[in-house]
C-alpha cells in the first residue's frame, strides 16, 4: 500500500536478531512507535515514525510497541509486537492501515497483538525479567531539550512500581548496529542519492537572472515526487549571500546574473536518505569565484582520501581544517600568523554527519568509523562580506581501504 519501495522482511528480522544478542542478561528491550502530534483544529501534523522501532519492525503507524526478551521461558513470549487494529471508522475515513495479519508480514514477527493486550502481558512478564532496556532519544542535537515520550512515562511508572528493577540504556546498541548498513540499506540510500543527482540534472536550464528560488525548488519536488520520494529536509536554495546563511530555507528571492546559488538537498526515499550540496554559478562568474570553486573542490577530494575506517569524524574533521588553514592563507583571506583554528571564521560548521534512516543519523563523533557507515563530507567557503557562500556536499561510504563516493556520478563543480 506504500509508494515508496519497501526493506525486504528479513532485514527487520535480523535486525532484531542482532539487538537481542547485544542485551544482557535477563533484560527486556521495549520499544514505541512515535505518538502523531496533534496540529491546529482537528488536524494531525504529517507522522514520522520512531526510527529505531522503524529498524526493527518496518511498521510505519503510530499507536504500537515491540517487545523483546530471549529469555523468555514460552517462544511465544521472546518476540512480541503490538499494534492497534484499524476500527471500521479508521477504515472509511483513511483505508488501509495495518491489520494483525499485515504487521506479521511486514515486520516477520510470528507474535502479533492488539495493543489491548500490553497491560496484561506485561503483568504476566514482569517477573521474568531483570530490567528493561528502553529506547531515549539521546542524539547530541536532542539531548539539550526534554520531550517526553512513551519510554519516559514507562520509566517513572516502572520506578514507582518495581522500583528493584533496573532500567538500561537501548540507544547506544541500536546507534552500533544502525552504523553499519546492510546491503538492502544501502541499495536504498544509492537510490535516494541517484534521485537527488536527477533533480539536480533537471534544474541546471533553470539557472539564469530572474528565476526564482522558489521555481527551482518546485522542480526538485517535482522529481522526487515523481519518483515516489519526499525531501529528506526542507531544501535550501541560496542565492548569492543568503548562502551565508547555513539553514536558508525562505527560498524566496530571485537569482542575479554572475552570482552563485548553494542548493542543498536530498531525497528521503522508503525511510533513507540522500543529502547533497552543490554551489552552481548563474551565467559567467568571476574568475576570483572560479577560484573559490575549485578550492573547496580541491577540499572535498582531499577529504575523501584520508576518510578511512578506525578514523572519527571529530579527528577526520580537525586534520581536514589544518588543510584548510594552510589553504585559506594560501588564497590571502587568512594572514600567515593566523591563529590556530582562524579557518572557522569561513568554515563554521562540521565537516560531515552520519547519514541513514536519519538525515543527521546516530553515531558518535569521537568514536572510530566502522565498515560499512555513511557520511557526509562537505566542506564550504563563507564570505558574507562578498556576498559568497560555497559548500559542496557528498555522501560516503566507508569502506575497508578507505571510502566510496556514492554520489560520484554528480561533478563536484557541476556547471563551471
Amino acid at each position: 500500500m506504500f509508494r515508496h519501495p519497501t526493506l525486504p522482511t528479513e532485514v527487520f528480522v535480523r535486525h532484531r536478531q542482532r539487538l537481542a544478542q547485544l542485551l544482557p542478561p535477563g533484560v527486556a528491550a521495549i520499544l514505541w512507535a512515535n505518538e502523531p502530534l496533534a496540529g491546529e483544529a482537528d488536524t494531525t501534523l504529517p507522522f514520522q515514525q520512531n526510527s529505531n522501532f522503524f529498524y526493527l519492525t518496518g511498521i510505519e503507524t503510530p499507536h504500537a510497541l515491540l517487545w523483546l526478551f530471549p529469555e523468555a521461558p514460552l517462544p511465544e513470549q521472546r518476540e512480541v509486537l503490538f499494534i492497534q487494529p484499524p476500527s471500521p471508522e479508521k477504515k472509511l475515513w483513511e483505508g488501509w492501515s495495518y491489520g494483525i495479519k499485515e504487521a506479521q508480514a511486514r515486520s516477520g514477527v510470528a507474535e502479533v497483538q492488539p495493543l489491548s493486550e500490553w497491560p496484561n502481558f506485561w503483568r504476566r512478564l514482569v517477573s521474568q525479567i531483570q530490567g528493561v532496556a528502553l529506547d531515549f532519544n539521546e542524539h547530541d542535537r536532542q539531548t539539550h531539550t526534554f520531550v517526553p515520550s512513551p519510554a519516559h512515562r514507562f520509566a517513572r511508572r516502572l520506578q514507582q512500581e518495581f522500583p528493584a528493577h533496573a532500567i538500561h540504556r537501548l540507544a547506544p546498541l541500536l546507534t552500533r548496529l544502525r552504523l553499519q548498513k546492510d546491503p538492502e540499506e544501502l541499495a536504498l540510500i544509492q537510490e535516494a542519492i541517484r534521485l537527488t543527482i536527477e533533480a539536480y540534472q533537471a534544474l541546471l536550464p533553470l539557472l539564469h537572472a530572474g528565476v526564482m528560488e522558489y521555481e527551482i525548488e518546485a522542480e526538485i519536488q517535482r522529481i522526487f515526487l515523481r519518483g515516489r520520494a519526499f525531501s529528506a529536509f526542507p531544501p535550501i536554495v541560496a542565492g548569492g549571500p543568503r548562502a551565508c546563511i547555513l539553514h536558508y530555507t525562505h527560498n524566496s528571492q530571485p537569482l542575479a546574473e554572475g552570482e552563485l546559488v548553494l542548493i542543498d538537498i536530498g531525497a528521503r526515499l522508503g525511510f533513507y536518505n540522500a543529502d547533497l550540496t552543490r554551489t552552481l554559478p548563474v551565467g559567467p562568474v568571476s574568475k576570483q569565484v572560479e577560484r573559490y570553486l575549485r578550492w573547496v573542490a580541491d577540499v572535498q577530494a582531499y577529504a575523501q582520501r584520508l576518510l578511512r575506517p578506525g578514523l572519527s569524524l571529530h579527528q577526520w574533521h580537525q586534520t581536514v581544517g589544518e588543510y584548510m588553514q594552510e589553504g585559506l592563507k594560501a588564497l590571502s583571506l587568512l594572514p600567515p600568523d593566523a591563529e590556530p583554528n582562524a579557518y572557522k571564521r569561513f568554515f563554521p560548521h562540521g565537516l560531515g554527519h552520519f547519514l541513514g534512516i536519519d538525515v543527521h543519523d546516530v553515531g558518535s563523533r569521537y568514536e572510530a568509523l566502522p565498515v560499512g557507515a555513511v557520511v557526509t563530507c562537505e566542506p564550504g567557503l563563507y564570505l558574507p562580506n562578498e556576498g559568497i557562500g560555497i559548500r559542496i556536499e557528498n555522501d560516503l561510504l566507508v569502506t575497508e581501504n578507505g571510502c566510496l563516493n556514492l554520489s560520484a556520478e554528480l561533478p563536484d563543480l557541476l556547471g563551471l
